[in-house]
């Protein structure tokens, strides 16, 4: 509020124009330092949750965590929850002892929302509006997208809109959800795949392929999918997983987006 300056301008016409812009904003630090003062002087105490935390590893300032954890440490008036999708990434924020935030949370891994809770959600919203649900599809698109919610999400929509009112959705209309879905994101996945240097295209086309991929610098995986060195491989995982195309899960390699894999395994 403070950035926000009256400015007066002048048309085309030569009519003067009053309006409101933002002047020069401050720094992280100056921000953080007013963000702070406010919690601590709060009459109640506070809970600050911030969301895909592991995005603060993308700012400019490479000293905003420790200024962050400092605060932190100062304000006993808030209690933080930091939550984020990339568990690699808030690991090493949270994990690693070079890192200023390392021991200074307690950690909780969540689980995908059970399967019977999740189809309970979905049929009742398709009674709602008058429509049938197969228990199956739901069964069968869990099966198939390990029950990421963002995943079941978008192919639940999709099976609701093809729906019609009174009518019934049933697992013969998964497969053309999915597709529908693919051709949908199909060329903003072909732009990312080509932005791929060709190592990391062919590292990344053999995650697909395994769907989850353990010791990808052993010999048997490197010559299943005729790669080169255990280093040349690694290289390139560390810029797939530098990029958000995969990420690690129980000690294996999978692809981040499932959608991206499936168009892969689709287009080759």
């Amino acid at each position: 509020m403070k950035s926000l300056q009256q400015q007066i301008s002048f048309d085309i016409n030569g009519t003067p124009v009053w309006g409101i812009g933002l002047g020069n904003t401050p720094g992280s630090s100056t921000t953080l330092d007013e963000i702070f003062s406010y919690l601590r002087s709060a009459d109640k105490p506070c809970l600050v949750a911030i969301d895909e935390f592991q995005q603060i590893t993308q700012y400019a300032d490479r000293n905003v965590e420790a200024a962050l954890r400092t605060h932190i440490q100062r304000c006993p008036n808030a209690t933080f929850l930091f939550s984020g999708s990339k568990r690699h990434m808030m690991s090493e924020i949270f994990l690693s002892p070079s890192r200023p935030f390392y021991q200074s949370v307690i950690t909780i891994g969540l689980a995908p929302i059970s399967e019977d809770k999740y189809t309970a959600f979905a049929v009742s919203l398709f009674q709602k509006h008058g429509k049938s649900l197969e228990e199956a599809v739901v069964h069968e698109v869990y099966t198939r997208f390990n029950g990421v919610t963002s995943c079941l999400q978008r192919v639940m929509n999709v099976l609701f809109l093809n729906t019609e009112k009174g009518g019934l959705c049933d697992t013969g209309m998964v497969d053309l959800a999915i597709n529908y879905l693919l051709d949908l994101y199909s060329e903003h996945y072909e732009m990312l795949f080509s932005q791929m240097s060709e190592r990391q295209r062919l590292v990344f086309t053999a995650i697909a392929k395994e769907g989850k991929a353990h010791n990808v610098t052993g010999g048997a995986f490197i010559r299943k999918y005729q790669l080169w060195s255990p280093s040349s491989v690694m290289s390139a995982i560390k810029a797939l997983l530098d990029k958000d195309f995969v990420t690690q899960e129980g000690g294996a390699y999978i692809i981040y987006d499932q959608f991206f894999g499936l168009w892969l395994l689709r287009t080759i």
